[in-house]
């Protein structure tokens, strides 16, 4: 429970904006609703299972008895920024036919390690289908949505045990603009995942594929093999195979050409693509030593989180 009282608390701190605080209890026996209870704020509410359930199914309870304009689903060992409602909600209201705000993100660990994940520098109103459907990857609390556009799609997949939040983005936004919000919204703490949730995360985009019609479908599958480059290249990275690394980067470019034009996927494909091409030239074990050493920097700077995320987390590898 202390990492709650955490997330609980960052929501008090929200500055400059009215909201609402459903904390769903999934059946715990740590007496979640009771300490719930006596946070002692009319704007917090418990709402209480009788028995478990899956992720979903708890954040469609939660969804059901929210009464705002808009949303976001925070977990539970998360925390906002005390702006981050306030800048989500200003980007929405300035742009109307925006469906949803997504904020940037800053990944932190126990030792107080801290890290800004690349986001767009710049505040911009546009469709992320490209983004998505080529594996960007965000968590739920750095995006306010539209109740009305969660609501169209009847809400979380209850039959997702994982990659269920891709699968919301992919129909709740779909190819409808954004606000992209340049300001850190959501410190995430770093966690272990202990699946890896490829397959389920490339069934989710099959069943949207399905849905498409003939020129999407192909551009959708051309996004979807830029992905798995994607995925390869992070791969080689991690295991110091710079050239595997550079081959798969420069096809995933090739397989979705778009990915250059976007402010997120842009950045981060040119320099990782030179980042290999330079390490996969260095004689011998130089490339991978002077990781190490970019490495070091990082931790004794601060700057590097314990626990790495998967390699599509942050988009490119690192």
């Amino acid at each position: 429970m202390p990492l709650l009282r955490e997330a609980v608390a960052s929501v008090l701190a929200q500055e400059h904006v009215e909201w609402e605080l459903l904390v769903v209890d999934d059946a715990s026996s740590d007496g979640t609703s009771a300490w719930v209870e006596s946070v002692g704020d009319e704007r917090v509410r418990s709402i209480r299972l009788d028995a478990h359930v899956e992720r979903s199914a708890a954040r469609n309870r939660g969804f059901a008895a929210a009464t705002a304009p808009t949303v976001l689903f925070l977990d539970d060992d998360d925390r906002l920024r005390p702006s981050a409602l306030g800048n989500l909600s200003s980007a929405l209201d300035g742009s109307p036919l925006a469906v949803a705000a997504f904020g940037a993100k800053e990944v932190f660990d126990g030792t107080g390690h801290r890290k800004r994940i690349p986001h767009s520098r710049l505040r911009l109103v546009r469709p992320v289908w490209d983004e998505l459907m080529a594996g960007w990857f965000f968590v739920s609390g750095q995006v306010l949505l539209r109740t009305e556009a969660v609501r169209a799609v009847g809400g979380w997949d209850e039959s997702l045990v994982v990659a269920e939040d891709q699968d919301l983005w992919l129909r709740a936004v779909g190819q409808s603009p954004v606000v992209l919000v340049p300001h850190v919204v959501l410190e995430q703490r770093t966690r272990s995942e202990g699946v890896d949730a490829d397959a389920q995360e490339e069934e989710v985009r099959a069943r949207i594929v399905d849905e498409l019609p003939g020129a999407d479908r192909d551009r959708a599958e051309s996004l979807i093999q830029a992905r798995r480059h994607l995925r390869a290249a992070g791969h080689a990275f991690q295991n110091e195979r710079f050239g595997d690394a550079r081959t798969e980067l420069i096809a995933a470019t090739r397989s979705a050409p778009s990915l250059l034009r976007s402010p997120i996927w842009g950045p981060q494909l040119v320099l990782s693509t030179a980042k290999a091409a330079a390490a996969s030239l260095l004689p011998g074990t130089t490339g991978a030593r002077a990781r190490h050493a970019i490495k070091a920097i990082r931790t004794r700077a601060g700057r590097n989180p314990i626990e790495p995320l998967p390699p599509t987390q942050s988009g490119t590898p690192d």
